[in-house]
């Protein structure tokens, strides 16, 4: 069984454009969950943290305003994942992004201490161009949900 394997919940959420300035998606207001198995399953999904409720019943109800709100709120993905040394490679099969879909997202995976004697998750994109021309890194710390901090 991988340290990867269990429940994680989102610490912080950064991205660094060019190495220089630091910005937190949601202005710092998300939250999220990931997931491993030790069959090599992920799921992650990503939110902001105060969404605005609509007042339709379901999804489809609410209008296209209001779904294009919600969609730029939230994130998932899941699929298989395999290590490859300090890397997991997320192999994509469902996405709320279509692009997504059949490619690969690499993680860097950086271990911290999270202060009570284990060890958070730290996973770290590998630098990719933004749409203005620069290059930017997102970085995702995560907790371990239940268990024991030992197990990660």
């Amino acid at each position: 069984m991988h340290d990867l394997v269990g429940t994680w919940r989102l610490v912080d959420w950064t991205f660094q454009v060019d190495g220089d300035k630091t910005y937190r998606p949601y202005n710092g207001d998300a939250t999220g969950l990931l997931t491993y198995t030790d069959d090599g399953r992920m799921c992650a999904s990503l939110m902001k943290r105060a969404r605005v409720p609509t007042t339709a019943k379901t999804i489809n109800a609410a209008t296209a305003r209001e779904r294009a709100r919600l969609a730029s709120t939230f994130q998932s993905y899941a699929g298989s994942y395999r290590i490859d040394g300090d890397t997991v490679i997320h192999d994509v099969e469902v996405s709320l992004f279509p692009n997504w879909v059949g490619g690969e997202q690499l993680r860097h995976i950086t271990w911290q201490p999270d202060g009570d004697g284990g060890r958070n998750l730290l996973l770290s994109t590998p630098p990719e161009p933004t749409e203005a021309g620069r290059t930017a890194v997102n970085r995702l710390l995560w907790r371990r949900i239940g268990g024991t901090q030992e197990e990660a």
